[in-house]
């Protein structure tokens, strides 16, 4: 069901035309620490392609003073008019004559606006020495280079730019390039800086403020900084090295070195995305960046690691080769995202990255993906100022796991070799995705366009159903058959197929396939060589983007080989993965699901239990609205507490040193689970460890923090909830504020505490808005808590908007999602639906469509679940004695 809602009126969106184009940038900006303000102005290089009377480039919050136009010949047109579309965001300059083809300069002079909106050149607080402070920087991906200042603000218009910025006298300036000059003037200082690689508006980047760095050179050469607000520079040793290592090992892959002297990092406060890869100059949200040996976690110093590296790989997929449209997003978006893993798998192995991008990547690609409402890899895009709304697992995580499949079946040479010429080709340029198929053909002498386009042209991915047909001397003949898989078990009406790239194990050669082939029809049939007693796995190593549903005879043999660890840790996260995503859609039974996860009691690896938890987590959400005295969640939980307890006892809650990471995560993890359960020992535990890290001082693991947070959040009353939300207001690192905040939003819904928490955090504005989305969180895990989350979001949409500027940006949707697509209500679903109808203008009102679908999506399909597994799981806790 979808809302009935006026149509969108106004100007359509165009793209800038193709008669003019900017060569070159001088930019001059002069930012005011006092009104917020800043006077700019910009020199551009504008090669005239078509004879023209008009000129037409982007601006936004900026206002316009003089304009003037210099011909080739020396002719100067001053004073020229001009008129501004605030829809298309567009300033279009009249010429007093038809000017033909040639090189003129365009001079704009502005003054621009430091917003508190975390776009443009924007202004972000901090507190130092007890007392506030300001810093400006910027956040130009997608269209916010308009507000900084006037543009070709589309990838394809690549230019390079001299930047100069005029700051208060002991401040520092950053932009893209190497710092050129500085001079004092009076009380102002002048920076000038290089002149930048050709590049795309939306990589622009300056910084100004008063900044702390530690300092390095890659073993070439390159220098590297990592900048923090005072007090906050130790915390960066750790991206020093992650960064020093990367950008040669990069160089060395890719074979294209660097191509800048110097490479910056930078910590802010106040951020919307997680990193922005802004060439020479990389910004980051404080939490993305800083490590602290006391206070990280191991969870969080991989997630560090990864982001770093992401930004690192974007400095050659996406700064030096850039999509022409924003409908290829995925070419660098996808390709960083898979290169992240890749640098950190190489170099940093104790951290088993691999594994965690199962979770992570595979598994967050498949849970969105699954939905009717998902949209293709590439995605038309008509209106790039509504682009927040695909920044999403589509865009990241799906494209990673298709690489990460492609890389599989090519073979990792070939793969590089394929992206290594479309990199040297494209160089300085822009590609589209069939530039980069065509570079990998060439590598791979593979059609990789007949492969892959169905993976990135439409949306969805399939299941694919196995059957025994017959087994004789050695000889197996499996049926295959695909079909779209679709998280509610509906059929899918378009008949999607796909190219689907097979790859067969069995137990006499587990780590490595012993048959592959293409699934290209509806259905197929496949003869196999395997010995009669040996289990056959379908997907090695789970590299396929595609679910696997066995028939009874195969799938029995891999239960039992996962209980006794003779499958392989990545192919016992891909059955039991499945096994829960096909119980959801009503593709097999309660009992076929629980009992793989009672056979995996004595599993040791995190990333197979962590996807068990997601599946045990959506199985205790659905069915808490099974009954209104909680019977069956309460005997669901007993259940839980029986099939966890000898593994959490196992685990202990003490850490030793030389202990691997991942059992560090697992301890963590399954007392958290436990408690959420009720397990009145581990819920006093977790009491007490609370009390001694608040009370005391006493040291908490950080692999607990949240565990320990949320027990105690949970079980206590106001004296825990007063003591965490002073935690949270002085502990002074990002992951712990988070972790608080989280755990906070976890208090009983019927306590008046989530009024007085939430008043505090956005009406009382003491909690950074970048954060505000994990606020919403904590009470999305129970049905009480969930009702009052969705509530209090139609009740303050006014409030949620003016924090975010907008309901287009991606943080005010997910505060939208995480309001309300955990509840299991039809009611709910149907106010999802109907509610943005008249609050929003119908513009804004389109950029929510997706979404609004997506999560009423969502919680029809909790409903639908509750309705097929509710009774099915009765029946067999019943059986269990429970």
């Amino acid at each position: 069901m979808a809302p009935v809602c006026p149509a969108p009126s106004g100007e359509r969106y165009e793209r800038l035309p193709d008669y003019a184009k900017p060569a070159h940038y001088v930019l001059r900006l002069e930012p005011d620490f006092e009104s917020f303000t800043f006077k700019g102005r910009a020199e551009i290089d504008v090669e005239i392609l078509k004879p023209t009377t008009k000129l037409k480039l982007h601006a936004k919050a900026l206002n316009i003073g003089a304009i003037a136009l210099h011909l080739a010949n020396g002719q100067e047109f001053r004073d020229l008019q001009h008129t501004y579309s605030d829809t298309a965001q567009v300033v279009e300059i009249t010429l007093p004559v038809e000017i033909a083809p040639q090189k003129t300069k365009l001079s704009i002079d502005y003054i621009g606006v430091h917003n508190d909106h975390m776009q443009g050149f924007y202004r972000s607080k901090y507190t130092a020495d007890g007392k506030d402070h300001w810093m400006f920087s910027t956040q130009f991906e997608t269209t916010y280079a308009r507000q900084a200042f006037p543009c070709w603000d589309e990838p394809v218009f690549k230019a390079t730019y001299d930047v100069t910025l005029v700051v208060d006298d002991g401040l520092t300036a950053l932009s893209n390039a190497m710092e050129k000059s500085s001079t004092v003037e009076g009380k102002k200082r002048i920076v000038k800086f290089d002149t930048s690689p050709l590049m795309s508006s939306y990589l622009v980047a300056f910084a100004v403020g008063k900044f702390e760095y530690l300092e390095g050179k890659t073993p070439k050469g390159t220098l590297v900084r990592i900048y923090t607000v005072p007090g906050k520079k130790e915390f960066g040793h750790f991206a020093l090295e992650v960064s020093t290592k990367a950008l040669d090992w990069y160089g060395d892959w890719f074979g294209i070195p660097y191509m800048m002297p110097k490479c910056d990092l930078i910590a802010i406060p106040d951020y919307s995305m997680g990193a922005m890869e802004n060439w020479g100059l990389i910004t980051f949200r404080e939490i993305a960046l800083l490590f602290d040996p006391a206070k990280t976690s191991t969870k969080q110093k991989t997630y560090v690691a990864l982001v770093i590296a992401h930004e690192l790989a974007h400095l050659w997929f996406g700064d030096l080769v850039t999509m022409k449209w924003w409908t290829d997003l995925w070419l660098k978006e996808g390709f960083a995202s898979f290169m992240e893993y890749l640098f950190v798998g190489y170099n940093y192995p104790e951290m088993k990255i691999w594994l965690h991008f199962l979770n992570d990547e595979l598994s967050s690609g498949f849970d969105l993906d699954s939905l009717k409402n998902s949209h293709p890899i590439e995605v038309p895009i008509e209106n790039p100022n509504e682009l927040d709304e695909i920044y999403d697992s589509i865009t990241y995580a799906k494209s990673n796991s298709i690489n990460r499949m492609l890389c599989f079946y090519l073979g990792e040479e070939k793969f590089k070799q394929g992206l290594r010429n479309y990199l040297q080709k494209f160089k300085y340029a822009n590609a589209e995705t069939k530039d980069l198929w065509a570079a990998l053909s060439e590598a791979s002498g593979q059609d990789v366009a007949a492969l892959m386009s169905g993976w990135t042209s439409q949306m969805g991915f399939p299941v694919v159903s196995v059957n025994q047909l017959t087994q004789e001397n050695g000889k197996r003949v499996l049926a295959f058959e695909q079909k779209r898989f679709l998280a509610d078990g509906s059929e899918d009406p378009a008949a999607s197929l796909w190219k689907v790239p097979i790859t067969l194990s069995r137990s006499g050669q587990p780590d490595e396939p012993f048959h592959r082939f293409v699934l290209s029809e509806k259905r197929q049939e496949e003869t196999v060589t395997i010995p009669d007693l040996e289990w056959l796995k379908v997907n090695q190593g789970t590299t396929g983007f595609y679910r696997v549903r066995y028939d009874e005879h195969l799938l029995h043999p891999l239960v039992t080989a996962t209980g006794n660890s003779q499958l392989p840790v990545l192919d016992r996260f891909g059955l039991g993965n499945d096994l829960f995503a096909l119980l959801f859609a009503n593709q097999v039974t309660v009992d076929q699901a629980l009992s793989f996860l009672e056979m995996s009691r004595n599993e040791t690896e995190y990333a197979v239990w962590r996807s068990l938890d997601m599946g045990i987590a959506r199985l205790g959400g659905m069915v808490d609205y099974a009954d209104e005295n909680g019977s069956l969640k309460k005997r669901f939980d007993r259940y839980l507490i029986d099939t966890l307890r000898n593994t959490a006892d196992r685990l202990g809650w003490t850490y030793t040193d030389g202990e691997d990471s991942q059992v560090g995560l697992l301890r963590g993890l399954i007392i958290g689970r436990i408690c959420r359960a009720g397990d009145e020992k581990y819920n006093a535990k977790a009491l007490e460890l609370f009390h001694k890290y608040i009370d005391s001082n006493v040291p908490l693991h950080a692999d607990l923090r949240g565990p320990v947070f949320g027990a105690a959040i949970r079980a206590g009353g106001d004296k825990e909830f007063q003591l965490l939300r002073s935690h949270y207001e002085t502990c002074g690192f990002p992951e712990v504020e988070r972790t608080a905040l989280v755990a906070l939003g976890q208090t009983c819904a019927k306590s008046g505490r989530l009024e007085t928490l939430f008043d505090y955090a956005i009406t009382q504005g003491k909690v950074r808005t970048q954060d505000l989305h994990s606020l919403f969180m904590g009470p999305a895990c129970t049905r009480s808590g969930q009702q009052w989350v969705w509530d209090y979001f139609k009740k303050n949409l006014n409030q949620l908007t003016e924090k975010y500027g907008g309901v287009q940006t991606m943080l005010f949707q997910r505060c939208f999602k995480f309001a309300a697509e955990e509840a299991c209500s039809e009611a709910i679903a149907k106010e999802v639906d109907e509610f943005f109808c008249g609050k929003v203008d119908p513009s804004s009102l389109k950029t929510l469509d997706r979404p609004i679908k997506q999560v009423s999506e969502r919680i029809r399909n909790n409903v639908k679940l509750l309705k097929e597994a509710g009774p099915q799981l009765d029946a067999y806790l019943k059986s269990k004695g429970y």
